[in-house]
């Protein structure tokens, strides 16, 4: 298999928004953690909780600033999408309501984390217009592992059915032709993070971003997160209690072979997996917990993404791909990335 270059959103330009449009009086975040998908930033942003002077909304990803037909959306979409639409469908003291609680609670940083917002370079101007100064916070983690990661977890949601190197395959193709591909199943796409940063940069200062290495901060998680709260202005010494605890396991399971082989077989298997997962909404309320139980119950009829490996020949086209993009972003970012490289 061979890898083509695999183009980006290119043909989309941010609208024009206007700085006049914000209302003085409104109270909006003053920073963001705004990508990229499956690179951590859940975690971030649960270690971050724990900070006293920080208040970051409790629910992720609410991508506020993407197209909303995009949001959360499950089904197959073509062609573009009506970016005009974005302003009719958004008020910014609608967005200003999610963050009341942070402002009563008279917290230094206010914010939220959606993993999109990086990626999808429409959120940008949208962005800019409302918070001008808004900090923004990144997370990129080796790009061939958060492609890995990222196709599973869409298999899991049931978004994609082919397999890995079909789904890269026909990822220039897709994302072309499909503003939702664009969005959703761009899992080569995502990981040329020097050119998402290149677009950013086009709209927003350097010094108003801040990019953690997934890798790095999951060796030195307190040295991490006292370089963000640093950029946050907050106390870089408190906020340290759930440092290096791994939130948002990719928990994808899918039916074993035997399971599959009739019609009758398959029924089963869905049967059982939905009395599994009924019974531990029942049973159990912590999110994390009812995963890893719904995970070991599966087992027996179910595979994890633990059990696949990527196929050789594909990683190693991959690391080829990504050699230059790797190399282009350390520069962007003043920084060595040996430990993407094959022999880092």
């Amino acid at each position: 298999m061979t890898f083509g270059e695999i183009k980006t959103q290119t043909n989309f330009v941010p609208q024009t928004l206007t700085q006049a449009t914000v209302k003085n009086a409104i109270q909006l975040p003053n920073f963001i953690i705004a990508g990229e998908r499956r690179s951590g930033t859940t975690s971030l942003a649960k270690w971050i909780e724990a900070h006293p002077e920080i208040y970051l909304h409790p629910r992720v990803d609410i991508g506020y600033f993407v197209d909303k037909i995009l949001v959360g959306q499950m089904k197959w979409i073509d062609g573009e999408i009506d970016e005009s639409l974005w302003n009719g469908e958004h008020d910014q003291q609608e967005y200003a309501n999610y963050f009341e609680e942070g402002f009563k609670g008279n917290k230094i940083a206010v914010g939220e984390k959606s993993a999109d917002y990086l990626f999808w370079t429409p959120t940008h101007a949208r962005i800019k217009a409302w918070m001008p100064e808004v900090k923004i916070l990144l997370t990129l983690r080796n790009p061939i592992e958060r492609a890995w990661s990222m196709y599973w977890n869409e298999v899991g949601k049931g978004r994609e059915e082919l397999s890995f190197e079909d789904a890269i395959a026909a990822e220039n193709q897709r994302i072309t032709n499909s503003a939702y591909a664009r969005d959703h199943l761009s899992y080569v796409a995502r990981g040329r993070y020097d050119e998402s940063l290149t677009r950013l940069f086009e709209t927003f200062a350097k010094s108003q971003v801040h990019v953690v290495i997934l890798e790095d901060a999951m060796k030195d998680p307190k040295e991490a997160l006292a370089g963000v709260y640093k950029f946050l202005g907050v106390n870089p010494s408190l906020g340290m209690d759930k440092a290096s605890v791994k939130f948002n396991n990719n928990w994808t399971t899918i039916p074993k072979p035997f399971w599959t082989k009739n019609r009758f077989l398959e029924k089963t298997e869905l049967l059982i997996n939905k009395v599994i997962h009924k019974s531990l909404r029942v049973l159990v309320r912590n999110n994390h917990t009812k995963r890893r139980w719904q995970v070991r119950l599966e087992s027996p009829f179910r595979k994890t993404k633990k059990d696949f490996e990527m196929d050789a020949q594909t990683r190693g086209e991959l690391e080829q791909m990504y050699a230059p993009h790797i190399e282009n972003l350390e520069k962007i970012l003043g920084r060595s990335l040996d430990i993407w490289k094959a022999n880092g």
